[in-house]
Formats: C-alpha cells, structure tokens, sequence
C-alpha cells in the first residue's frame, strides 16, 4: 500500500496545454559589429587626454540635439532618428565610461531624449516598430549609463535620477526625497534569480520585474502600497516595508497631466487606486500564475494596476509585449504560465500615456544586476537549443506531501510553503533555478568576470558578460544535469 501510495506521488505530470504563443518574434539588437566598435572606442578614448574627449563629447551632444529637434510634429515613429538616437546613446555612454568628469553631461542628455521621445510618442500610432524604436532609445539609455557605471564605479552618478515634475492633483507623501502620488505605479527589480527570469523572459528583455500601484490616504497622509506577490497574492504594505524589500532599482510612472481622462477628473489616478484597495481589504486576490490578464479572479502584479486603471475607463499598456520563442514559452508553460501576450511590467515604460518621474537605483548591486541578467540569458539560449527546467525526479513525492501541507496552511490563514495556485513540480523547477542552477553558474561566472577584469584592465561589457556566462553554463552543466534534464 505504501509503495502504492509512492507510485502515485511519483506520477509525472506531464506537458502542460497551453494557449497559443504569439506569433511574433522576439526583438533582436543584431549589433554585434556596433558592440565591437564600442568596445575599441572606448580603448582609444580611455588613452585621448581630456580635452580630446570633451570634443568629441560635445560633437555627439550637438547631433543628438538635432535629433531630439527633429522629433517635434512628426505625426509618426520616425525609425530611422530613432535608431541614430539609440546608438548615439551608446557612443555617449563610451566616452563617459573612459572619463568619469563627463558621465553626468552623459546622464543629461540621456533624460532628456527619453523624455522627448515619449512626450512626442503621445502622437505616434502605436504599432511594433514604434514598440521596437521606444525600446532601443529608453532601455537603450538606460543600459548605456549602467554599462558606464560598470566601468567607472556606483559613485560616479548619484542613486535618485529625476525625469520630469509631472504635476499631480491627487494627495501625496514625500518618500526619501521623492513626492509619491496617490495613482503612482511603481515599476521595480528584485535580487531573486526569477527576477532576472521574469524581465529577461519576453521578446523584449528588459529591466524591471515587478509593478505596484500607490496609494495615498487624502486625510491621515498614510501611503499603502498595492501589489501582488507569487508568495501571497494580493497584500497591502507601508511604503516602509515595500522599500525594506530587496530592490536593485525602483522607476516611479505618474499619469500624463495632458491625458484626456484627466481633463473632466483630475482625481482619477486617486480613485483607481482606491477602488483597487477597497478591493484587496474586502477579499484576499490569488496570484494569477497563468498571466491571464483578463481575468480578475486572480491577479499578478501588473493586473493590479491594468484592472484599477480599467475600472475608470483608462486601459493602461498600449504596448504589449509576447513571449514568442519556443524555448520561453515551454519554461514558462511548465511555471504555469498560459498567455502569452500580457501586461509585462516593463512594457508599462513605453506606454506614452504614463510619463516617468523619477529613477532609483542601488548603484553598489549594479554588478550582481548584470551578472544575474547574463545568466539569464544564456539559460534562455539553453532553452532554444531544448533544456528544459526539470528537477530530480524523485523529489516530487515529497514536494506532492509538503502541496498538501501548504494547502492546511492557507486553510489556517498561515502563508503556505508552497504558493496558493502553484504545483509541486512548479515549486520544484523555481527551487532548481534558485537555488541550485543560477548560484553555482554565478558562482564560475564571478571567476571569469574577474579574470576578464585582470587581463583586460576593465570590466567586461554585457555583451562580453553574456559570452562569458555561456562558458561559465556550460563548465557547470554536469553538476545540473538534473535540473536541466527533461522532466
């Protein structure tokens, strides 16, 4: 009976059916020239003097100038600036990573071309090219100023960087500095390798993994954050706490003041984010690990904000982003994940009706953020080539007891070992990519980073981190063959 019982526990769960995957494919830089030319610019501007360098800092401000002037009253994504804008970004950044006293005229002009294009983006139809051209500049800037920072160190820019005021009639609390506003989403990154697995895994790599909607108290001046966590579902938090959470950077996004929503109830952002915690405290919200955005029975991060705004006639991420590589959506179908097109928190950035206020970022963990993001990668290059995210078979009875367990949990109102709406062999695979695949290929690839370091004289640029991790990947594979064999 007991074998049996085994047997049973043992039981394979077999392939997930999934939705149909989109029929899209993922963004490609196709830059690797560029990436070389960059890495040999920055060899000759590390060895010019100074006065050399500010010439050629200046050149580069001067034509990115004209693009940004060439923006006004185009009535359409003009791709081809665009594109100019976003390598010139990447040329700028070179010059301030080999002289650190030009990075914060870098830093200016970076703001200032995100700001204009999504400002003159308002006007744009929104389609895949504009979706690819808004990616290149503002992902572009900001990855640009981190593989500087790389290079020159986290003192070289200060950690809170202002976008714009974007005016607010809705109440509002100052956070360390930074005046947050009732209807303010909060777009984030953790340290937790599924974070890296969560920004990286769409067409459109990019930064942040996670979103949350503030709310200010108009009489006590009590801020709440909303959000959703895989862990807990739905929670309300201080804006103490949420802070307190481990973060590599926060990006602040506030309702444009011009938008037409806002002209007949300029309260608007308030009373969607109340309407969504009025909804949080009269009932606990599953974590929504199927993505499906558009059913409110349960809910990931970036419903809550996606349902508080849709509420009051506001239908937020007029960009989308799918998941579109094979690979990808076999990882994610086997995590639970069942649509494929859905509100990526990082795709909020390019919506132009959301302006960005301000920028935090924890310069120290720059570091450990492209290392985890380099992995990423590469384990998402394994994913294509047929890897699949297992785990040892004969952990899954135990794994099937401690579900059943964690269910008693949650029925006691405690927080369930194993998340409400996830599996056990779902649980297993996330356990295999914590905490055995990423820290021991981070572990090799921390080594060869700083071997690249001691026989080049600089930190590896990303695309060189990423080459680098593909070694380290495949040095460690042996050791993670169960836990990237087929289930």
């Amino acid at each position: 009976m007991a074998a049996g019982a085994f047997a049973v526990l043992l039981w394979p769960t077999g392939t997930p059916s999934v939705g149909t995957p989109s029929e899209l494919t993922a963004f490609r830089w196709d830059a690797d020239g560029l990436f070389a030319e960059l890495e040999a610019e920055f060899a000759r501007a590390s060895r010019d003097g100074a006065g050399d360098a500010a010439v050629a800092v200046d050149a580069l401000l001067a034509e990115g100038t004209a693009l940004l002037a060439a923006l006004e009253g185009e009535s359409a994504a003009p791709l081809a600036a665009l594109d100019s804008l976003a390598t010139l970004q990447l040329r700028l950044a070179v010059r301030g990573a080999a002289r650190p006293t030009l990075l914060p005229r870098v830093l200016d002009f970076v703001v200032r071309a995100r700001v204009a294009v999504m400002h003159a983006a308002a006007s744009w139809p929104l389609d895949r090219a504009t979706h690819e051209a808004l990616y290149r500049v503002v992902y572009g800037g900001r990855i640009a100023l981190d593989e500087a920072l790389a290079q020159v160190g986290a003192g070289a820019l200060p950690e809170l960087g202002t976008f714009e005021d974007v005016p607010s009639a809705t109440p509002s609390i100052v956070v360390e500095g930074v005046r947050v506003h009732s209807g303010d989403i909060l777009l984030s990154r953790g340290g937790a390798p599924t974070s890296a697995l969560i920004a990286r895994g769409s067409d459109f790599p990019n930064t942040f993994s996670h979103a949350a909607l503030a709310h200010v108290n108009a009489e006590t001046g009590e801020g709440t954050v909303i959000e959703a966590l895989i862990e807990a579902g739905s929670v309300l938090s201080t804006v103490s706490a949420y802070l307190e959470s481990k973060k590599h950077r926060i990006l602040v996004l506030r309702l444009r003041p011009d938008h037409p929503s806002l002209a007949g109830d300029p309260l608007l952002p308030h009373r969607a984010a109340e309407s969504m915690l009025a909804r949080v405290r009269a009932g606990h919200i599953p974590y929504d690990f199927a993505m499906a955005w558009r059913d409110e029975t349960a809910a990931f991060c970036s419903e809550i904000i996606y349902h508080a705004y849709r509420e009051h006639d506001v239908e937020l991420w007029g960009l989308k982003s799918s998941m579109s590589a094979p690979g990808l959506v076999r990882w994610l179908a086997d995590m639970g994940v069942r649509e494929f097109t859905t509100l990526v928190p990082s795709d909020l950035e390019y919506d132009p009706q959301v302006r960005a206020v301000v920028e935090w970022r924890n310069a120290p963990a720059l570091m450990d953020f492209r290392l985890d993001n380099a992995i990423t990668d590469a384990l998402l290059e394994e994913a294509e080539r047929g890897a699949h995210l297992g785990y040892a078979w004969y952990a899954l009875p135990a794994a099937r007891l401690l579900k059943t367990y964690s269910l008693g949990q949650s029925v006691l109102g405690a927080a369930p070992t194993i998340p409400t709406g996830m599996s056990a062999a779902t649980a297993l695979r996330v356990d295999a990519l914590v905490s055995t695949i990423h820290p021991v290929v981070k572990e090799e690839l921390v080594a060869r980073a700083a071997a690249f370091r001691a026989a080049n004289g600089y930190e590896a640029p990303y695309w060189t981190l990423v080459q680098l991790a593909r070694e380290a990947l495949a040095a460690r594979t042996p050791s993670l063959a169960p836990s990237l064999a087929a289930r």
